[in-house]
């Protein structure tokens, strides 16, 4: 009967540092993805700037980092992800194919616009980057939820 009990709270023990550290590391996952984006944010924002100055070279650098940034994202979006501060809809996990094509359109997207942006070609690279927007939105509308408006 002691070894019974003794056993059962050390089972007990093991299953609350799983669940706690499933939750630390989900609440990572979510952070690190938010940071990502951001990042992708960032660097589009960027090209568009760079692309009225005609800075070739910045555009062609922050559209490599898009890419290698969408190159990530499958593993930043594990079965489940969400939380009270996540807007990743259950669309993504239900709709897993339709969620990695897009995101592998926004990474070919991204590596057309490097590659176009050393051709130096204002009106090519200036359609990309407009393709490129809409891209980005279409994922967004499909898999993320709309900003909680502050009361």
């Amino acid at each position: 009967m002691q070894q019974s009990k003794a056993f059962l709270v050390v089972l007990i023990g093991f299953l609350s540092l799983f669940i706690s550290s499933q939750l630390f590391a989900q609440a990572d996952v979510i952070k690190e993805r938010r940071a990502l984006m951001k990042s992708n944010s960032k660097a589009n924002k960027a090209i568009k700037k760079a692309l009225a100055k005609g800075e070739y070279a910045t555009v062609g650098a922050k559209a490599k980092e898009i890419a290698a940034n969408m190159g990530k994202v499958l593993d930043l979006f594990p079965k489940g992800s969400t939380a009270e501060n996540s807007r990743a809809k259950a669309a993504i996990w239900e709709k897993w194919d339709k969620f990695d094509q897009k995101r592998m359109a926004m990474k070919t997207a991204a590596e057309e616009l490097a590659k176009a942006a050393k051709t130096k070609d204002e009106e090519k690279v200036g359609n990309l980057v407009k393709g490129f927007g809409r891209k980005c939105g279409s994922c967004h509308r499909s898999f993320r939820k709309k900003k909680k408006k502050k009361s």
